[in-house]
């Protein structure tokens, strides 16, 4: 297919590894990249109440954008805003709905569109997966990196015993409740089992800085990453 990479305002600032690594394997798999000029998604605005500055975010998306057979983000969070945004924005224009049906988070486009389950790979250690709160909610996407993760030999994949309990990242919730956040973080890193992963795996970056940040700061020797480094270092698609 000929894919369209949306980058994320994260991917570019914080995480290039998570971006370079999705092309990795996008391409691996054989599909063809190109990389459309790059936007927000909008996000922050509008969690921050603000829909008509998100607007110009989802319009530029929109034009953008369009022409592409598929996008894919390494964000289920941004992908959840951009589907829900051109919904949103544009109800009646049909080449808008029809792009949002044709964007996908990552993990989400390698089982549900190319079809891959228990895909061949090699990683040796221990991770536990945190699940991000929009992916499983917004996107409705639960459960599909875990699938992706299975057929990875050596692998070791530990559970959170309440996997929907949430980061506490949250976006602009993050700034203008700092407290609450952290103490939601903190919740969330008391959950990991005794046995001690050594990465702590999601597919969205803002809560791989929320939960990595705490993890730092109490002295917890766990390694955050990104569910598509993981994919491209055990070689999947090769």
């Amino acid at each position: 297919m000929e894919i369209a990479l949306f980058t994320t305002c994260l991917g570019d600032l914080f995480a290039q590894e998570a971006v370079v690594s999705t092309a990795r394997v996008l391409r691996r798999l054989g599909h063809r990249l190109h990389l459309p000029p790059q936007t927000c998604c909008g996000q922050p605005a509008m969690n921050s109440g603000f829909p008509g500055e998100a607007k110009p975010f989802i319009a530029a998306y929109l034009r953008d954008f369009l022409g592409a057979q598929a996008v894919v983000a390494p964000s289920g969070s941004c992908v959840a805003m951009l589907r829900h945004g051109l919904r949103q924005f544009f109800p009646e224009d049909p080449e808008a709905l029809a792009l949002a049906e044709r964007t996908y988070e990552l993990t989400q486009f390698l089982t549900d569109v190319e079809g891959l389950d228990r895909p061949q790979g090699r990683y040796a250690g221990r991770a536990i997966y945190h699940e991000s709160c929009h992916l499983a909610h917004w996107l409705h996407q639960a459960g599909r990196a875990e699938r992706l993760f299975s057929g990875i030999a050596g692998l070791e994949l530990l559970h959170f015993p309440d996997p929907q309990l949430c980061c506490g990242f949250g976006g602009t919730f993050a700034v203008h409740f700092e407290e609450l956040s952290l103490a939601m973080a903190d919740e969330k890193v008391a959950q990991l089992p005794s046995q001690a992963p050594d990465l702590l795996v999601a597919s969205d970056q803002g809560c791989l800085m929320q939960l990595g940040g705490r993890l730092e700061a109490l002295g917890r020797k766990i390694e955050p990453m990104h569910v598509a480094v993981l994919l491209d270092r055990a070689g999947v698609g090769e």
